[in-house]
Parts: C-alpha cells; structure tokens; sequence
C-alpha cells in the first residue's frame, strides 16, 4: 500500500516544504518553497508558493503568489492572486483579480472580476461578466461576454462570439453612469485589433476588423473594416468605416 499523503495547515507566518500533500490550507502569512502537489490548496491569507503546483482544486480568497506555473482540475480566485508562470485547468472561476504573465488554457472560464493574460488565453467556453486584458489571443467555442468592466485582447477567435452590453448598461443613463463610476475612468467596452468567428454580435466595441459569416454590430461600435461571407446587419448607430463581402 502506499502511505497515506499527510496535510498541512499554516495560520500565522510560517514556511512549508514542497512536496506531495493531501491538503494544504494557508491562512496566515505562508510560504511554501518548491514545488508544491496536493489535492486541495486553499490560500485565505497571504500565500507564496516559490515552484510549480499541481492540485486537483486550487482556491484563493486572500492574496496569492505562484512564482512557477498552475496545473488543475479546478481554480477558483475571489481574492487576488499573480502567476509566473501558465495556468493549465478544466475549469477556472474568477471573481476577484488574476495576473498571468504565461498563457491560460482551460476548458471552461468564467470571469467576473478581472483577469489579465499576459500572453494568450484558450478555452472552449468563455464568459465574463467582468473585465478581462489578454495581450495575445483570446480564443474559444463560444465567447459570451457581458460588458461589465473594460475589456481588451489583441485578437479574438471563436465560433460564436457574442459580446454584448452588461445589465446595468441596458438599464439607462444613470447606471451606465455608476458603472463608468466604478469601474474606472472611460467608458465599459471591448477594445481589440481583430475578431474572427462564424457568427459574431457586438456592442460598445472599438476594433480593427471584424471577419464572420454572420456579423451584427451593435450600437456603441466602431470597426474598421467589416469582412463577411453571408450576413451583415450593422446598427444605425454604429459606425463601420468598411463593409466587404467574401466568397
């Protein structure tokens, strides 16, 4: 038989060995030196780990470091947490702040905080509520977002992409206005160099081509250039400096 994992539990300033563990529990100032596997890690304090973790589930509701990359089958971040390195799980969840200087590649990714990719982000399914930087290239199935904060990617790929106004957006000037309040400086929209898909849907977004079989730019819009293959329905309000339909 092979022996029994044992877990490992830090509430006040300490430091743990890496290793193989069945569950590591940081709430207070902890640090864990090399590299790190578990079942569970779960960080509600301040937690460093100084290597690579693999964990079936990864959860930070207080403030997280990783220095190495993330491996998982699930991650969960309503705290704020940084990695140095890639983020590989099935399934991420974020409502809190997410700093990756590597890629994320996931199955399914749920955004209603922030995250920022450093270089590219892949997922089948993709959804934000929130706000998202990805300096590189978004790329998913299914891209669903609801404007809820400024969001931005260099490029952007899928096969249904829809990028639509937040509830609060739709509710009037005077949410719009406490959205603008709490989010920052400028307005709630998507900002991207390109967007390619089957069918894409935009509203309030600034991008330089827009390339689809069926595309519909909402109100809010300003493209560049407009490539399509069948359809293309472009509000009265938009504005879309080329339209060029494709064999």
């Amino acid at each position: 038989m092979s022996e029994e994992r044992k877990s490992a539990s830090l509430s006040g300033a300490g430091k743990l060995s890496g290793g193989d563990y069945a569950r590591v529990s940081i709430s207070g100032a902890g640090k864990v030196s090399g590299n790190l596997k578990a079942e569970e890690l779960h960080i509600s304090g301040a937690g460093k780990v100084e290597g690579n973790v693999e964990a079936r589930e990864v959860a930070v509701s207080g403030g997280a470091s990783f220095a190495g990359s993330v491996t998982a089958e699930e991650m969960s971040v309503s705290g704020a947490a940084r990695i140095g390195g890639e983020v590989k799980v099935k399934e991420l969840k974020c409502s809190g702040t997410f700093r990756v200087a590597g890629s994320v590649v996931s199955e399914y990714v749920k955004v209603s905080g922030h995250i920022h990719v450093a270089k590219n982000l892949e997922a089948e399914i993709f959804k934000a509520s929130g706000g998202f930087t990805v300096d590189g290239l978004l790329s998913a199935d299914k891209i669903e977002v609801r404007l809820g904060g400024k969001c931005y990617a260099g490029e952007i790929g899928g096969e249904k992409i829809e990028i639509v106004r937040g509830g609060f957006r739709e509710r009037g000037i005077l949410f719009d206005g406490l959205v603008r309040m709490f989010s920052g400086s400028g307005l709630v929209e998507l900002k991207a160099k390109l967007v390619e898909g089957d069918e894409v849907e935009l509203e309030d977004a600034t991008v330089g081509v827009v390339r689809g079989k069926k595309v519909k730019i909402g109100s809010g819009c300003h493209i560049e250039a407009v490539e399509y293959s069948e359809s293309l329905d472009v509000h009265s309000s938009a504005k879309v400096e080329r339209q060029t339909k494709t064999e």
